[in-house]
């Protein structure tokens, strides 16, 4: 999954941990320096400041790892390696889910988790998927509905990540979702966001947000914002939300509002870390020493190194990335083990010094933070 770089707009790819302050304006350092104070952090009787932390995770589908679908379609194959030539798992139990809800309870930790409408364009999840039972289909909802997203957003990935879904017969385009958003308008994008929120709806999983698949509405974003906002109108009579497609490697807080209208706001939610967790896909060292090395490069054991200890000091909100597959890890669940030990990590290391927050709770702070800062956020072309 590729995502654009927030200031140079280039594509790249990965779950996000947001350790939350305000929004930075680089034209007013006395905005950025009030937006770097975290929300909810204490200044009473000289108490430390607390850093809110939220976790991204994309690419999120019951039974199924979509990452043998974009192998595949890449290799022009059915039968998908990696790098390593090890063959992709294409099946996911639904113990994992189960396994990941439980990491999130023990470590605290909140986010967002994106679940495919419509994963591969296989079909639709409230309806059933083939090669998921239905028995199946209904653990991995019940679990999600119950144990995740009382403390995680849920979004839409769009419909498919994957090939376009023809909204009028159902059926798939040749164009993939990426492809098909570079030449669209918000008058064609809303209904099929709208679709995305209305398939999440049936199942008792209500979006607050979007995350693109890929770096889907990067060629037409203010087109794409005005979209999101229409549709989560239309279907969720929601005037506040916000959506995940960027990624930035610069230390100042790079998530905003890009667009206001009659007292609603839309959110770009900046991921600031990189998926360290994607490369668990490529060995199979499951040692604990391998698995301390890759959450070192997020945070190291005493709190003062990785890149989350970076944005830490710089009292940055700190986005990190993940993917349902990275955590995965083709089946060996390593990904999933260096996220119990970065959790682990954030508590030992920072205690009330920093909090997890949902990014739908990081939005609400980006943007009462700029209510006042008119040159911030403006409404997108009509």
């Amino acid at each position: 999954m590729r995502r654009t770089h927030a200031h140079l707009m280039l594509p790249t790819c990965l779950i996000a941990l947001v350790f939350l302050a305000g929004a930075a304006s680089a034209a007013d350092p006395a905005a950025s320096a009030a937006a770097k104070m975290p929300p909810n952090a204490s200044s009473q009787g000289g108490q430390s400041k607390s850093l809110p932390l939220t976790l991204i995770i994309d690419d999120g589908a019951p039974c199924i790892n979509v990452y043998w679908w974009h192998v595949a379609e890449r290799q022009k194959t059915d039968q998908p390696t990696l790098k390593s030539g090890e063959p992709v798992v294409r099946d996911v139990p639904v113990t994992f889910v189960a396994e990941l809800a439980e990491v999130l309870q023990r470590r605290g930790i909140k986010g967002k988790l994106s679940v495919l409408p419509y994963p591969a364009g296989l079909g639709s999840i409230a309806r059933g998927l083939p090669g998921c039972s239905r028995a199946d289909l209904d653990r991995w909802l019940a679990i999600v509905r119950r144990q995740i997203a009382p403390r995680m957003d849920i979004t839409p990935e769009i419909l498919t990540h994957s090939k376009t879904i023809d909204l009028a017969t159902h059926t798939l385009l040749a164009e993939n979702e990426r492809e098909w958003s570079t030449h669209q308008t918000a008058e064609t994008l809303t209904p099929y966001i709208a679709e995305g929120l209305r398939v999440l709806n049936e199942v008792g999983l209500p979006a607050t947000g979007v995350t693109s698949p890929w770096d889907f509405g990067s060629k037409v974003e203010p087109e794409y914002q005005r979209a999101i906002f229409s549709a989560q109108q239309e279907v969720n009579a929601r005037r506040h939300t916000w959506y995940f497609l960027h990624q930035s490697s610069e230390l100042s807080f790079q998530s905003k509002v890009v667009y206001r209208e009659a007292g609603g706001w839309l959110v770009s939610v900046v991921s600031q870390c990189p998926d360290v967790f994607w490369q668990t896909m490529e060995t199979k060292d499951v040692s604990e020493t391998y698995v301390r090395s890759i959450a070192d490069e997020l945070l190291t054991e005493d709190g003062r190194g990785g890149r989350a200890a970076d944005l830490f000091r710089a009292e940055t909100p700190i986005v990190m990335l993940a993917h349902w597959q990275s955590l995965f890890s083709n089946g060996r669940k390593t990904g999933l083990r260096v996220l119990d030990e970065v959790g682990r990590r954030v508590e030992a290391a920072w205690g009330n010094r920093a909090h997890w927050v949902t990014c739908y709770e990081l939005a609400e702070q980006i943007a009462a933070g700029e209510r006042n800062q008119s040159n911030e956020a403006h409404p997108a072309p009509r």
